[in-house]
């Protein structure tokens, strides 16, 4: 792992990286299922056939991947490994602390289920209707996030959980209505347990291995997928017939460059979305990465004018694109509205005298996301996040100043930061 004295102040905001990252993150998913849906048009592989192949093939050039990121170049007067520039937290391949471990245990698990779901799924429709399908997780993670708060939902939480619900459904309309079974696969299992699977990765995110280091995202990808292979596996292994082994023989050479484009591209895609993870709530980080709700439709139009029928089957009918460019627009309406909702605040404590610690009672508070004693005129000093000054003031600062050591808060709200 980096060391935190090693870490150069970046020249970009904070709020700006965690925007490159969630974005990015939704671009290269979007790649990722793109290459997916390519594979199974056009090869006689099949959904199992394939996702197994594409699945473990993933793991080994992922593997590959952490191990090559692990070398380290001189850099000034710093060794720092290659995969540096893609989590400063990164140090090396490595095993990482039982507790970490045993979060994306249960990640791996349950992505594993979701991503059988997954393939089942891409197998019958087209880029253009499993992306939007797949943005609806935000919902769930949304009301996670609300009910974690124990906090009803504010106004402008429930506008852009409504206008996202309904932007996603109109994109992925199809001309016989809703596609009724891959809707119903996403709203249960697939989505289900991709919103358990976001909560602990989120949870790893914030683990902190020793004071301002936390575990990277290159090796939670990494041991997430060795876990999701083997819940995968057990789930499609009774469904293989002999039938199925013969045309992964067949296919596999067939499709290799493709399965590693895909590889890449959602290993990309994972370590920026994890790292986004780290910064942000999960609603909102996944609201933002929707952006591959809007670039499911080009890639579908423009895939099919260069290699008719090998991205999905697209439809003339201008009443459906018009329902679609119309969830596009509420898809943006209700991300741009949930991430504006979002309010970082500094406050800073003065406690009485002959007062023992608080730290640990500040920062068990939640919303408080650091806690730090100081000296001069304050004896604390704390980060806030929360969607909202009302909540802000609701849950956090009530709790804060209920505690009857402290004498006085001051409470400054964040404009711009840079990290």
């Amino acid at each position: 792992m980096s060391s935190r004295t090693q870490r150069p102040v970046s020249r970009r905001s904070a709020i700006t990286v965690f925007y490159l990252l969630a974005i990015g993150s939704g671009i290269f998913r979007s790649l990722s299922v793109t290459f997916d849906v390519f594979a199974l048009n056009t090869s006689p592989a099949g959904p199992l056939a394939y996702g197994f192949m594409a699945q473990w093939l993933s793991l080994v050039a992922t593997f590959v991947a952490v191990a090559a990121l692990s070398i380290k170049k001189k850099s000034g007067n710093i060794r720092r490994p290659l995969g540096y520039h893609l989590d400063p937290d990164f140090g090396r391949l490595r095993m990482l602390p039982k507790t970490p471990l045993l979060y994306l245990f249960i990640a791996g698990l349950l992505g594993g289920v979701s991503t059988f779901f997954y393939y089942l799924l891409i197998g019958q429709t087209n880029a253009s209707t499993v992306l939007p399908y797949g943005q609806l997780v935000i919902i769930y993670l949304l009301v996670g996030d609300l009910l974690s708060e124990k906090d009803t939902p504010t106004i402008v939480e429930v506008q852009c959980l409504i206008s996202i619900m309904f932007g996603v459904l109109l994109v992925g309309v199809t001309p016989g209505g809703f596609d009724i079974p891959s809707l119903l696969i996403v709203l249960g299992p697939m989505n289900v347990f991709s919103a358990i699977y976001t909560y602990y990765q989120k949870k790893v995110k914030s683990y902190e291995l020793e004071k301002g280091l936390k575990v990277d995202s290159l090796n939670m990808r990494l041991w997430t997928l060795i876990f999701l292979n083997i819940s995968m596996t057990v789930m499609m292994l009774p469904l293989m017939t002999p039938s199925t082994w013969e045309v992964i023989a067949l296919t596999f050479m067939q499709l290799f460059w493709i399965m590693i484009a895909s590889s890449i591209t959602i290993f990309i895609s994972m370590v920026m979305y994890v790292r986004a993870l780290g910064k942000g709530t999960m609603a909102v980080v996944n609201s933002i990465s929707a952006v591959s709700v809007i670039l499911g439709i080009p890639i579908t139009i423009i895939g099919n004018s260069l290699i008719p029928g090998a991205f999905g089957v697209m439809e003339d009918d201008v009443f459906l694109w018009i329902l679609r460019i119309l969830g596009v627009i509420l898809v943006m309406i209700g991300v741009i509205a949930l991430q504006a909702a979002d309010v970082r605040s500094l406050v800073f404590i003065k406690v009485k005298p002959h007062t023992e610690d608080l730290l640990p009672e500040l920062f068990s508070i939640r919303g408080v996301k650091k806690a730090a004693a100081i000296a001069g005129d304050y004896d604390y000093i704390l980060t806030l996040k929360s969607r909202s000054l009302t909540k802000t003031r609701s849950m956090i600062l009530k709790r804060i100043q209920m505690i009857p050591e402290i004498e006085h808060v001051e409470t400054l709200v964040v404009i711009k930061d840079y990290r």
